[in-house]
């Protein structure tokens, strides 16, 4: 009896260990469940604020950009700023008519610390400062207009203006036999001492970009409108801006007309000699009028009227009309496309020439395709005209 016992109790504990077994172990033939991937955090989008750029390791990140206002005069061999030096490492270039009929250029940098030498430097104006106002960048100059001051000081700006008229500055006796206002020049030693010297607030944090850009990491968008491989921009009858789209080099090349030699050169920077260059052209259009003169100075300081008004954007050898609005002063400038929705347009990344051109020389802006391009059309059109010449004489 004792022996059957021990037999059934046997039996029993192998049974249950058998079904232990079975339950911690796959049927035959099954497979583990898996475990699920992580899901990867993706990367944080990270533009450069002027160029839409991804921001290299260098980037300086809470640091204010800093813009530049450049002398572009050239009515004579005296009274002469060209080449400038500096303009290839802007990374926007703001063009816009002064008094007199002649333009000059606010260059804006993302870094400060690393500017290389800039002149002429020249002084401030309201038509391009009211178009950095929403940013508060550096604002950089020696001397300014009666209506520039009014808007600097309407807008509590003095923590973020440098105005070489209260530090000192250098002038650049290389540049030649050329008027004094000519020659002074600035570089990221000089724009170091003199906010020191000031004691210039250079702290931000940007959560915007300048434009609205194509993220960096998408390709480039292509442009919906006609080709244009050749640009002219007139500011006046005397000052007039040229683009011809190189297509080996992805870029728009820039050239001025010289009211002093009568003719048009390629614009080059003076540091380096290579002619300036951009992925983006951005001509928009308003009404200019004449401020007040209270001091009776004589000069007939423009006055820009923004608002809203039509432009347009190219890019890729391509264009696109858009319309572009700005309510008040402190607003940021908004390039919207010209039908449908009221939405953004997107940008290329890069570098971008920005005019802000008087209505009254609408005219004298033209853009067109590249010969080839017309050639090439007049060929399709002509074989088209010889196919139904022929059909008709069947």
């Amino acid at each position: 009896m004792k022996k059957l016992l021990s037999c059934l109790l046997a039996m029993a504990l192998a049974l249950t260990l058998l079904a232990g077994c079975s339950a911690d172990e796959p049927a035959s033939g099954a497979q583990p469940a898996a475990t699920p991937a992580p899901t990867p955090t993706p990367e944080p989008y990270t533009p450069e604020v002027l160029t839409g750029l991804k921001q290299g390791e260098d980037y300086p990140k809470n640091q204010r950009f800093a813009c530049v206002m450049v002398n572009n005069i050239s009515d004579s061999a005296y009274q002469n700023a060209r080449p400038q030096d500096g303009l290839s490492d802007a990374d926007i270039l703001v063009e816009i008519k002064v008094e007199g009929n002649i333009t000059r250029f606010m260059a804006m940098y993302q870094d400060y610390t690393k500017i290389p030498q800039i002149a002429p430097v020249r002084s401030g104006r309201d038509q391009f400062f009211q178009l950095i106002i929403p940013f508060h960048p550096l604002y950089i100059h020696i001397g300014e207009s009666v209506i520039q001051t009014q808007y600097k000081n309407n807008y509590d700006y003095e923590d973020f203006d440098i105005n070489f008229d209260h530090t000192d500055f250098d002038r650049d006796q290389s540049r030649g036999n050329v008027a004094s206002e000519h020659k002074a020049y600035t570089n990221a030693e000089h724009l170091a001492d003199a906010i020191e010297q000031l004691g210039t607030d250079t702290e931000i944090t940007y959560n915007s970009t300048f434009f609205n850009f194509v993220p960096y990491d998408e390709p480039a968008r292509v442009l919906a409108g006609p080709s244009a491989a050749h640009i002219q921009v007139t500011h006046s009858d005397r000052y007039k801006t040229y683009f011809d789209w190189d297509e080996a080099a992805g870029k728009y090349m820039m050239s001025q007309y010289s009211h002093a030699t009568g003719s048009i050169a390629p614009s080059v920077d003076r540091n380096n000699n290579q002619q300036l260059a951009f992925d983006n052209v951005l001509v928009i259009m308003t009404e200019f009028d004449v401020w007040p003169d209270p001091g009776d100075s004589g000069y007939d300081l423009q006055k820009v009227t923004y608002g809203s008004g039509y432009g347009y954007y190219f890019s890729g050898g391509r264009a696109e009309k858009v319309c572009w609005e700005k309510p008040t002063p402190d607003s940021a400038l908004r390039i919207l496309y010209a039908f449908g929705e009221e939405e953004q347009v997107q940008f290329n990344t890069g570098k971008t020439y920005l005019a802000v051109v008087d209505l009254e020389e609408a005219e004298g802006f033209t853009f067109e395709p590249d010969e080839s391009e017309v050639a090439s059309s007049a060929s399709v059109a002509d074989a088209g005209s010889a196919a139904a010449e022929s059909t008709a004489a069947q």
